[in-house]
């Protein structure tokens, strides 16, 4: 009797711990999608300039409302630079840093433009929102 007590126990032990991790990643993926967010990172994209993403050549509404981003941002004096897609290069990420690269990409599956930077990202900013979250992160100018 005792060993099908002890079973029991491990069996709920490992079916809650499997039930947080879902939590966990539901909780990653949700999040206020009208603010800039704390992520990890793309691989190749430097400190203090704006990375913009968004399908290159495409006529769609989100294109243009990329270019004036873009434009806004250049006339600004902010730093940016457009890319059509993210890699993340991490060894062994740790839990942290799987819970914000998570987040990333939860934000660039919202729609074009995504924009990240010095650590933020948001789908489909406003100029001032993205201007506002370089310099409240540490930009430049």
């Amino acid at each position: 009797m005792r060993p099908l007590l002890i079973l029991m126990l491990l069996c709920a032990a490992f079916g809650a711990h499997q039930l947080w991790q879902k939590r966990e990643a539901a909780r990653a993926a949700a999040f206020d999608a009208t603010a800039f967010v704390p992520v990890h990172m793309p691989s190749g994209m430097q400190r203090n300039t704006v990375f913009v993403l968004a399908p290159p050549n495409c006529p769609s509404d989100q294109a243009q409302r990329t270019e004036a981003l873009i434009r806004d941002l250049g006339i600004a004096g902010i730093p940016v630079r457009r890319e059509s897609g993210i890699a993340f290069d991490i060894e062994n990420p740790t839990d942290a840093q799987m819970r914000d690269i998570d987040r990333a990409i939860a934000v660039f599956k919202r729609g074009a433009p995504v924009v990240y930077v010095n650590g933020l990202a948001m789908s489909n900013p406003s100029a001032e929102q993205t201007i506002a979250a370089y310099r409240g992160s540490g930009g430049r100018r």
